[in-house]
């Protein structure tokens, strides 16, 4: 069968899913295209591949644009009389299943879709009711079987050529990512983790799973073979390192060895010990993310659920300093129940902290979390929210702010990360700065070229694309994207916090 992916967009990250995916179907197989919302002609597309599947990758801040995508999809089979079937797997689905009937869905599937999108395939090759397949729900039938796939390393190497022939532009970027565990053991309230594990927990199903060493160091290899404008690996796992166990030392011990790759990945701050840190940086870690997430320790434990006191986050950054690795730390600002003088106390922590790129987000309200229910509760956001407006690059959606409080917060966004390296007279200034809403426009422009060089030169050196202009491009890309691109909804503060949405799902 021929099936095509629909991404809405992409950043410099690898739509790993997508790409698993497209492999696992072309390993018995079938035929694969990806097409990007926002760079496709998508009924060009559909004329040109024919596909008989159509399966949409969906975050929830996507909704909007697979809205418009789903019309053009319907409207075309329709005019030129070409039967396909149409499902959306991702976080979405996951957590909103109701998106079946929204936008008339022959299935969805929630959680782990290797297995799934095969079987589901063969569903719809034999014309066979697909309800009893383990992750997929259909408009009759709600989820049945639950499943996880243990055995990461029966997963194929994911398919990057689908992204590529996509978006030839981003193969002269240096970083590829690799995903070599699923799931994470935290409770963190903003985050889908929790709610993913309270979904599929149960029944002996093993949540956390990590490919071998030697299917990890395999694919870096094949990809520096078939890719080799690969200058850095980016470990999209929701945390790398949970402590110091036989997998993470002979991964330190073989990767310099066998690989010699600078890397990235993410880490807790409880997780950061000198240990820990000592090994990383023989391992080649250039940089790593490490969330902050909230300047009150009352706030990032009790609310958030973090479990993390001032000292421990104090003592992990210097660590950082000490064994000279990079920390992108990132906070929210607009937590649910806070004030704007939260927010600055957050910022204030952050300076402390001494954050190679330290990053800011506004809270973004997604189903299926803790902290979306508590902000509910408080009577900050309606009930029935459109959760495809939500982005973390907008203005807050609670009702507890001001409007000039809200457009304080979004030009906090772009520039507390520029007053963080500023001396403390200077740092002094940015409530008032913040309160000049005339000059957004500017901030967002300032703020974007700051966050392209930190990103570029601190957390990911070695990887933007050679040549001026491609350079020039690479930054365009990235401003448009960070600025605020009001055509597509999405999740950002760059490559990570995307990624907590992300799972390999259709």
């Amino acid at each position: 069968m021929k099936i095509l992916f629909v991404v809405a967009d992409i950043y410099f990250s690898e739509p790993l899913g997508v790409m698993v995916l497209s492999a696992v179907c072309k390993h018995s197989g079938h035929d694969t295209r990806l097409a990007v919302i926002a760079r496709s002609n998508l009924e060009s597309v559909l004329d040109d591949f024919l596909p008989d599947v159509v399966a949409y990758s969906t975050m929830t801040s996507d909704e909007t644009a697979f809205i418009n995508a789903n019309r053009t999809v319907v409207s075309w089979s329709s005019k030129t009389g070409h039967p396909l079937k149409r499902i959306m797997g991702g976080p979405h689905p996951t957590y909103f299943p109701d998106v079946i009937h929204k936008f008339d869905l022959d299935a969805i599937c929630a959680g782990d879709g290797e297995r799934a999108i095969l079987a589901l395939l063969d569903a719809f090759a034999e014309g066979k009711d697909p309800s009893d397949i383990p992750n997929i729900s259909t408009k009759v039938q709600p989820l049945l079987i639950k499943e996880v796939v243990e055995n990461m390393d029966e997963i194929p190497f994911a398919d990057r050529t689908i992204f590529y022939d996509a978006a030839p532009d981003m193969l002269s970027h240096g970083i590829r990512s690799v995903l070599t565990m699923k799931g994470c053991p935290y409770k963190c309230t903003y985050c889908f983790n929790h709610a993913y594990n309270k979904l599929f927990k149960g029944d002996g199903r093993k949540l956390l799973r990590r490919r071998s060493v030697d299917n990890v160091i395999s694919e870096i290899r094949h990809i520096r073979k078939h890719f080799p404008t690969v200058r850095f690996i980016r470990f999209a796992d929701d945390v790398f390192v949970i402590k110091k166990d036989e997998w993470f030392e002979e991964f330190c011990d073989r990767f310099p060895k066998e690989v010699g790759l600078p890397f990235y990945c993410l880490i807790r701050a409880n997780s950061f010990t000198e240990d820990v840190a000592r090994l990383l940086r023989k391992a080649g870690c250039k940089s790593v993310c490490m969330s902050v997430e909230a300047g009150s320790a009352h706030v990032r434990n009790t609310v958030l659920k973090r479990n993390m006191s001032d000292d421990l986050l104090v003592s992990a950054f210097s660590i950082a300093r000490k064994f000279g690795i990079n920390i992108w730390g990132t906070t929210i600002l607009g937590i649910p129940g806070t004030t704007l003088k939260d927010d600055f106390e957050s910022i204030n922590f952050a300076k402390r902290l001494r954050i190679v790129y330290p990053a800011f987000t506004i809270f973004a309200p997604f189903p299926g979390t803790e902290l979306t229910e508590h902000s509910i509760a408080l009577g900050l956001l309606d009930e029935n929210f459109d959760y495809g407006l939500t982005s973390l690059t907008n203005q807050s959606v609670l009702s507890g702010y001001t409007k000039d409080e809200k457009n304080t917060q979004l030009n906090l966004f772009y520039l507390a990360p520029i007053f963080c390296y500023f001396p403390k007279l200077l740092f002094r200034t940015l409530p008032w700065f913040s309160q000049q809403h005339w000059l957004s426009p500017v901030y967002k422009v300032l703020g974007s070229l700051f966050t392209a060089y930190l990103l570029g030169r601190k957390i990911f050196p070695g990887a933007q694309p050679k040549g001026i202009a491609k350079i020039i491009k690479a930054v365009a890309v990235h401003i448009s994207y960070l600025a605020g691109n009001e055509n597509i909804h999405r999740r950002n503060i760059g490559l990570d916090v995307i990624e907590k949405e992300k799972t390999t799902t259709a």
